[in-house]
């Protein structure tokens, strides 16, 4: 099978977290949405195609997996806010022909029985979406999908459960652990070589899979209920308590209290303070006693403007959201439904706005516009203390970006 992974046009339904990737590197459990239908079809030829202001940064992330690579042979493009999951990838092995392919009378990609690459380009598929292909016969298939960060959030519980099963072996714990460390649920942990669990740590699983990834450190007297999930190359702050529903990407410091919230890679929360039901981005560094709140005292819906618009989220339990390269100072309190963009620095008395624009520098007086010079120089030294140097692409779409606020 070839597939062609592409965006939906509205992409801006994920507000800052997809300003600089696309919707199908997002994490939603244990893995990225890419990653869910690579994992479970790794024989199958998976080509990116985002949309064009992102196409120089995922070929420099993802090289050599461009449309340029396709054959002249059947093709599956499918929206990367598609969650894959085995009843899906079985439909998509049955189809054949020219169709669209709806789920729930929404659009979620077409299948084309030839002439792939060059249709894609004709039609601007990448910018449009497969609505410009003009085909007229439409598809039923069960697709799952995610609109907005909240759905991601939401969905995370029961993806840590189902990702287990590609990323983990149940019940197999690689270290030795510490003799006053406890497992409960010991058949749904997995803890990967290299990692280090310490005195006092308390992995439950009753409630759901606890899956740590390698070369993970968790500290004294830590706790994670399940579904959980630790990345690769992660640490666990001491006394921490992690709740589930709550995924912590790869490289990340973690500690406080964090409950059913997303973390996608190389982000920090090493103190006290509570994170839950949020969507962190990479990069980012949540300060001492940094709170949020994920409800209500109305224990109403809560409202998230994104992108100028706001949106009812149909939930009374939605946190913050904050984009790529963003911090807060020690004691920042957010509100329920917070949007923080990418490059801010947030440390504003009282409660900032529930919507931070991006490059925005908070102070006493309110905000002020980050310099875009000292917002790359810091972004620069912060990616280099993990050995991870900025890129030109990055740099670029950065300066895009900060002209377009401007």
């Amino acid at each position: 099978m070839q597939v062609v992974l592409l965006e939906d046009p509205k992409y801006g339904r994920f507000g800052p977290l997809t300003l600089l990737r696309p919707e199908f590197d997002l994490r939603c459990g244990a893995l990225e949405l890419r990653e869910k239908l690579e994992m479970r079809r790794p024989d199958w030829n998976v080509t990116l195609c985002p949309r064009p202001a992102l196409a120089a940064l995922v070929s420099e992330r993802h090289p050599a997996r461009g449309i340029d690579t396709l054959l002249d042979e059947p093709t599956l493009l499918l929206y990367g806010r598609v969650i894959a999951d085995e009843r899906l990838l079985r439909a998509l092995q049955e189809l054949d022909g020219d169709a669209l392919l709806t789920s729930a009378s929404e659009t979620v990609g077409a299948m084309l029985h030839s002439g792939a690459r060059e249709r894609l380009e004709e039609a601007s598929v990448a910018a449009e979406g497969v609505g410009a292909l003009g085909l007229e016969t439409a598809v039923e298939i069960p697709a799952r999908s995610v609109r907005y960060p909240w759905d991601l959030v939401a969905a995370t519980a029961d993806e840590i459960a189902a990702d287990a099963q590609l990323v983990a072996k149940l019940g197999e714990v690689k270290p030795e652990l510490h003799h006053c460390a406890r497992l409960l649920g010991e058949e749904n942990v997995s803890v990967g070589e290299g990692s280090e669990i310490g005195p006092s740590v308390v992995l439950d699983a009753r409630e759901g899979p606890v899956v740590i990834g390698r070369d993970v450190r968790i500290m004294a007297n830590a706790v994670v209920i399940g579904p959980a999930f630790v990345g690769d190359g992660s640490l666990v702050r001491a006394c921490s308590a992690i709740y589930g529903g709550t995924s912590v990407g790869p490289v990340c410091k973690v500690g406080g209290e964090i409950q059913a919230s997303v973390l996608q890679s190389f982000s920090n929360k090493q103190h006290g303070g509570f994170l839950g039901h949020s969507f962190v981005g990479s990069w980012v560094n949540i300060g001492a006693a940094t709170n949020n709140s994920d409800l209500k005292n109305n224990y109403g819906n809560v409202r998230v403007e994104l992108a100028g618009e706001t949106v009812d989220t149909g939930s009374a339990s939605v946190g913050a959201i904050i984009g790529d390269h963003s911090k807060t100072a020690i004691g920042t309190r957010l509100n329920t439904g917070t949007v923080v963009g990418i490059f801010c620095s947030v440390f504003a008395d009282g409660f900032p706005p529930t919507s931070v624009p991006s490059f925005s520098w908070g102070t006493s007086h309110g905000f002020v516009r980050y310099d875009l010079k000292e917002a790359l120089d810091t972004a620069s030294r912060v990616m280099a203390r993990r050995g991870i140097t900025m890129t030109h692409a990055l740099g670029e779409r950065v300066t895009e970006l900060f002209g377009a606020t401007s």
